[in-house]
């Protein structure tokens, strides 16, 4: 009994490190980072239109580097899957799917601000949409995962 608290405590302060670890690596890719664009002085653009960005990438394919399509479309949601993952973990109020829907909505919206703001990015209604994508699919796995882990912790005993 001492062993299990002694280790949920162990993992959840392991949790806690990697979503502080996961943070900080967010932060400088997203504000910080020169090879994602991030530079000063460039002009502030933005995108109001749901889609319209992403759309672009898939009409003009054969026009846009490969790295850039792959950075913008598959970066943005592979960015926040941690954040789907480690929400329901960390903060028991937030395990519903809907709630962690609408936080990693709120923290894209608040990166994308800031990214205006600062002129360290441009503003766009499609990576707010991507990124929520990404926080879905974390709570997805984180889901799957915890279910697994309860079938194994709690196995059902057989028909006698």
């Amino acid at each position: 009994m001492i062993f299990s608290v002694q280790f949920k405590k162990s993992a959840r302060m392991l949790c806690v490190l990697l979503f502080y670890l996961y943070l900080f690596f967010l932060a400088y890719l997203l504000f910080l980072s020169p090879s994602f664009g991030r530079t000063l002085g460039v002009p502030r653009e933005y995108n109001l239109l749901p889609f319209k960005t992403i759309s672009n990438y898939i009409i003009y394919r054969d026009y846009v580097n490969t790295k850039t399509l792959i950075i913008n479309i598959i970066g943005n949601v592979v960015a926040f899957m941690p954040m789907g993952f480690f929400v329901p973990i960390l903060f028991r109020k937030k395990r519903s799917f809907w709630k962690v829907i609408l936080f990693s909505a709120c923290v894209s919206l608040i990166v994308e601000l800031l990214q205006f703001k600062f002129v360290v990015g441009s503003f766009d209604v499609d990576d707010i949409i991507l990124n929520t994508f990404g926080g879905a699919i974390g709570f997805v796995i984180y889901n799957l995962l915890y279910r697994i882990y309860e079938l194994l912790r709690h196995p059902k005993k057989g028909k006698t």
